[in-house]
């Protein structure tokens, strides 16, 4: 029933494999979401394992397909805090040297127009968004063009 929660958005999230989400898109961007517009101040933090993927992540403020903010690790080792919303916009990006196969623990806090994102507990980017920013929405974990994997994903209220 967990399973039926969550909205399905991308070609493939199905109960037999061995982690409890593992996502494939063959094309473009897919999101798993969860949450309503009424989930404003949050925090949110998954565990991803990237499998030949262009690139995979984590949404917060998720509005549908194209309204979200993401925290998204890259094909070209860069970590990425991105806006969707009329297009993708890149709000911070770093260095970031991942691999494939290998799980990393990423979080992704929204407070007003305040972002802050980390992997493995290392805080990356602290952005606040003054153009037009998402105010509210669920989360989502994102895969595009590939395989990702995740262990859990956890939502905890920020004050």
């Amino acid at each position: 029933m967990w399973r039926r929660a969550w909205v399905n958005a991308v070609d493939q999230f199905e109960p037999r494999w061995p982690e409890p989400y593992r996502l494939v898109q063959n094309e473009g961007t897919g999101l798993l979401i969860q949450g309503t517009r009424d989930w404003t101040n949050y925090q949110v933090s998954a565990t991803i394992t990237p499998h030949l993927v262009t690139s995979a992540g984590l949404g917060a403020r998720v509005q549908g397909m194209r309204r979200y903010y993401a925290l998204l690790l890259g094909g070209d080792n860069k970590a990425r805090l991105v806006k969707a919303l009329d297009g993708q916009t890149i709000l911070a990006e770093a260095h970031f040297p991942w691999h494939f196969g290998d799980t990393y623990e990423l979080s992704l806090q929204v407070i007003g127009r305040h972002l802050q994102a980390s992997i493995d507990g290392q805080l990356l980017f602290t952005v606040e968004d003054l153009d037009h920013p998402l105010t509210s929405g669920g989360v989502a974990l994102i895969c595009e063009e590939g395989r990702m994997a995740s262990e859990a994903v956890t939502v905890q209220p920020t004050r």
